[in-house]
């Protein structure tokens, strides 16, 4: 027969199976609807496989199971709000395993969110309400969890707590040991000689620099006798200057008169 998205659906929603885990079913069959979720709920129910139920899913379905293997339990009533949802009869197999859709009974409630009353109903007429169930497995399973990150915790700090014990302890070994007093003392005396060589560079340097100093005085000093000098030199070619004119003046005066006098000499 022919596996359509329809009767995967059928599967699914019958029993709380996967899509896969539905067609799968559904080809084991040969696309018979009624035969697939029977082979499921049978698997289920038989302790085979663990549908994907979740925790909360899971923790009521071992919860049912372990109820129904201890005997004596007639059916399975899940209610919403006082109104019945499902009431599921048991029915023992030959060989004392009870054949009943648990896995249909978990996906309803899952369904709806497990806010469901589930009760199951001995056949002596006593009601057990298996509700808490799962939220009590659930919580034991955080607090555990909580009580287990808490331990890591604290082997977090105790081990840490060791290691830096240990730390302590080898570094006041180490500064006990005769090693640790040679490598102090090299350290020491290599700062020493860092700290000498620092105040030597440092002298060095203000020497050269007052050298520099005076070596700029001394370039000043002879700028300045070098334009003392050249002022003299400047004033006397003046004063030189002056008396070559007055010479060339006198000159030409005396040229003048001898002049004169030859003129007057002819006449």
């Amino acid at each position: 027969m022919e596996i359509t998205l329809e009767k995967i659906e059928l599967v699914k929603d019958r029993t709380g199976v996967t899509y896969a885990e539905a067609k799968e079913a559904l080809e084991e069959t040969d696309g018979s609807v009624v035969d697939a979720i029977i082979a499921i709920e049978e698997t289920v129910n038989a302790g085979k496989k663990e549908r994907g139920f979740g925790d909360k899913g899971q923790a009521l379905f071992t919860s049912l199971k372990d109820l129904i293997k201890k005997g004596n339990v007639a059916r399975i009533q899940v209610k919403r709000e006082d109104d019945m949802i499902l009431n599921v009869p048991l029915n023992a197999g030959i060989l004392g395993i009870c054949i009943a859709p648990l896995a249909s009974i978990v996906a309803v409630v899952a369904a709806f969110g497990f806010k469901c009353k589930i009760e199951v109903i001995k056949t002596d007429g006593t009601i057990i309400d298996v509700s808490d169930t799962v939220s009590d497995t659930v919580s034991t399973a955080f607090e555990k969890g909580s009580d287990i990150a808490e331990k890591a915790k604290e082997k977090s700090a105790e081990f840490y707590e060791k290691g830096k014990a240990v730390s302590n302890e080898y570094t006041e070994k180490l500064k006990e040991s005769e090693y640790y007093g040679k490598a102090k003392d090299a350290a020491d005396d290599l700062k020493e000689k860092a700290d000498d060589l620092m105040d030597k560079a440092k002298d060095a340097a203000d020497d050269l620099k007052e050298k520099a100093d005076d070596l700029k005085d001394k370039a000043k000093d002879a700028a300045d006798d070098l334009m003392d000098k050249a002022k003299d030199k400047a004033e006397e070619a003046e004063e030189a200057a002056e008396e070559a004119v007055e010479e060339a003046e006198e000159a030409v005066e005396e040229v003048g008169e001898y002049v004169e006098e030859e003129v007057k000499d002819e006449e």
